[in-house]
């Protein structure tokens, strides 16, 4: 190889490595750029949003027991409900965030506001109930608009549904939400503000066993109460289901011989004592009693 060759070779691996040098510095010139801005010019920023970032426990309700008559046929099941709830710490300024809901789901600002009121000065950053088993039509209005609704959210919770209506209403009774002097007797270790209870018949009588054990999770959210990652969960512990002797065939039967008579009808098995029927007319439909019974029902 002749002098010249060598001096060609040293040139060109002399022009690479300024090359590979420059792009080097270039990247580096552009991290350490990035790094100013999201330090110096964002950083306040950035460090204020991330204080706002917590850590939250979400409880989980549990699904109820579910009643069955002797034949195994299912009297009373459980649903979804839609509960449109607050948290009060993440919703920015309260009476501007409720003010948009109360117009994007047609329902009274009051109304909301009332809701808010009632829970006291406390619930800061516990949940707030607005407005439980909303439709579907203003789940959907509400998803729509969530980064317009600090604050805002809906848990699915299970609500109980009647299947036959008005069948053995006074025999199954009915829930009722909990009120506060309830709550502080310490007889219902696993409800909490705003769960239902057994009001009447065998839905009061069984609350022990037809009520489940709640679950919790422990996520965290943004600054405007959205989940970011959720860290742990345990899950709820449903109720226990009840098997009646009650027989829905007769009882069907038997309320259906009451119409339009006041009056009621009892069948006993004599071989055991089992209550086959248990009929009372005039009836009610307890399905009207989920989320409060309306004052129109309360008059019928």
């Amino acid at each position: 190889m002749t002098e010249f060759s060598k001096n060609q070779d040293r040139d060109w691996i002399k022009q690479r490595f300024i090359i590979v040098s420059v792009c080097i510095l270039f990247v580096f010139a552009l991290l350490f750029l990035r790094l100013v801005y999201l330090q110096i010019i964002k950083g306040e920023e950035y460090r204020l949003l991330s204080e706002k970032n917590a850590v939250r426990l979400k409880s989980i309700q549990s699904s109820r027991g579910l009643i069955f008559d002797r034949n195994k046929k299912l009297l009373v099941d459980n649903r979804p409900s839609f509960n449109l709830k607050i948290v009060l710490e993440d919703s920015g300024e309260v009476k501007e965030t409720v003010k948009k809901l109360a117009e994007f789901i047609a329902v009274p600002f009051q109304e909301l506001m009332d809701s808010i009121e009632q829970a006291g000065n406390g619930a800061v950053y516990k949940p707030i109930t607005l407005k439980n088993d909303i439709s579907r039509d203003q789940l959907a209005i509400v998803e729509a608009h969530k980064f317009d609704l600090p604050g805002i959210h809906i848990d699915i919770e299970p609500t109980r549904y009647y299947i036959y209506k008005k069948t053995a209403a006074h025999l199954l009774g009915y829930l009722g939400q909990i009120n506060s002097k309830e709550l502080q007797t310490g007889k219902y270790p696993n409800v909490k503000s705003g769960d239902s209870i057994g009001r009447y018949g065998i839905e009061k009588n069984f609350e022990n066993y037809l009520q489940g054990k709640r679950g919790g999770r422990q996520v965290e959210v943004d600054a405007s109460g959205r989940t970011i990652k959720i860290l742990r969960t345990i899950e709820p512990v449903a109720g226990l289901d009840l098997n009646l002797t009650l027989d829905l065939d007769l009882q069907q039967t038997a309320e259906k011989l009451l119409e339009n008579k006041a009056g009621a009808v009892v069948a006993i098995d004599p071989d055991n004592g089992d209550i086959l029927v248990m009929a009372s007319n005039p009836s009610f439909d307890q399905n009207d009693f989920i989320g409060g019974i309306s004052q129109k029902n309360g008059r019928n």
